[in-house]
């Protein structure tokens, strides 16, 4: 019984090798047909430019047993993110949601840009909205759409996208450039060593380099004011501190010098009373105005200690080669579906569909 199911699946597999054979120039001829359809599907796709940096930014160090926690977890793999103990509460897992919040894009959409044929577009929002190639079977799809508009007179408004304020409101049109956007930069993080690559694809390769070294310095600089918040503030409220003590220093040594210069010779212990009480009040308005002198200076090494340097591994610069479309890839898949999909329905139309007309 064994030989014979045997027998019966090598007939099988002959047969089935013969009966593709015989139709063999029908695969071939789709297989080409697959081809050309991703010739004319690879050029009419216009060609994307990527630009990438590479950033490592500084983390802040947690200290006793959580520090030591976060170490251990950083060598095992893996990150405990906020929980490490550190004060930091803005750990890198976060940069790419910074990067596509609306107010971090729309502060993006109003770059002043140019174009590598030194066309110079107004904004960001502009060379967006105005100055992109498309693909013509979407030109032929949306075409019918804005007859349909024009004959009802459907026309959208398109005011400035707004930056700052609590509220913000968009045109439907806004909207999607703001989405376009946000999938035209990518931004991931490497859990291991906390490595920041941020990638930006633009049609043009120019606003793509420009674009990246934009959107890399913006992101330092949110993550720099974030975490030197607090420590600003402290400055802020030391160097009030510091001015008043100065004030009053200043105001006790020339009411002690003046009384020194009016009473010289005179010798009244009331006098010298006075000229003591004065001296004294000199020496402690001296004593706050120094300590407050010493916390200033600490409070401006705070500020500078609390700012993070970010090292630019890899900086942006102007694409030479497209990275999308894949014009090859793109070929061996279409030409492999076309194959693929002609011996599937070869096979099933000779075992399934003609066995059953028999």
């Amino acid at each position: 019984m064994e030989n014979t199911q045997n027998e019966r699946k090598d007939i099988d597999i002959v047969g089935l090798i013969l009966l593709l054979w015989s139709k063999r120039k029908r695969i071939i001829t789709n297989c080409f047909i697959g081809g050309v359809l991703a010739i004319i599907v690879a050029y009419s796709i216009p060609k994307q430019y990527t630009s990438t940096v590479v950033m490592a930014p500084e983390a802040s160090s947690g200290s006793g047993a959580s520090g030591s926690l976060g170490a251990l977890a950083s060598m095992a793999g893996f990150s405990l993110g906020g929980l490490s103990g550190g004060e930091d509460a803005l750990y890198p897992e976060l940069y790419p949601q910074i990067v596509s919040s609306t107010p971090f894009l729309c502060d993006l959409m109003s770059l002043q840009i140019e174009t590598k044929e030194g066309e110079l577009c107004t904004t960001l929002y502009d060379y967006l909205s105005k100055h992109q190639k498309k693909t013509w079977w979407s030109k032929m799809i949306k075409a019918p759409i804005k007859m349909v508009k024009k004959m009802f007179g459907k026309v959208e408004e398109d005011t400035v996208i707004p930056s700052k304020g609590q509220e913000m409101f968009f045109t439907r049109k806004q909207y999607l450039m703001l989405q376009a956007l946000n999938e035209l930069i990518v931004v991931s993080v490497d859990k291991g060593n906390y490595v920041i690559t941020l990638h930006v694809t633009m049609q043009d390769p120019k606003v793509a380099a420009y674009v990246a070294s934009v959107v890399s310095d913006k992101l330092q600089e949110y993550i720099g004011t974030y975490r030197s918040a607090k420590a600003r503030k402290d400055l802020t409220y030391t160097e009030t501190l510091y001015k008043e003590a100065q004030d009053k220093y200043y105001a006790a040594q020339q009411a002690y010098a003046m009384y020194v210069d009016q009473h010289q010779g005179v010798v009244k212990m009331q006098y010298q009373i006075e000229q003591n009480r004065l001296s004294n009040e000199q020496d402690l308005a001296f004593g706050v105005y120094n300590q407050l002198a010493q916390q200033l200076e600490m409070a401006r090494a705070k500020v500078a200690e609390s700012t993070p340097v970010c090292v630019i591994m890899q900086p942006a610069f102007m694409p030479v080669k497209a990275s999308s479309p894949k014009k090859m890839m793109m070929g061996l898949l279409y030409v492999f579906l076309a194959g693929f999909g002609t011996v599937a329905w070869i096979i099933v139309k000779d075992r399934i569909i003609d066995s059953h007309k028999g």
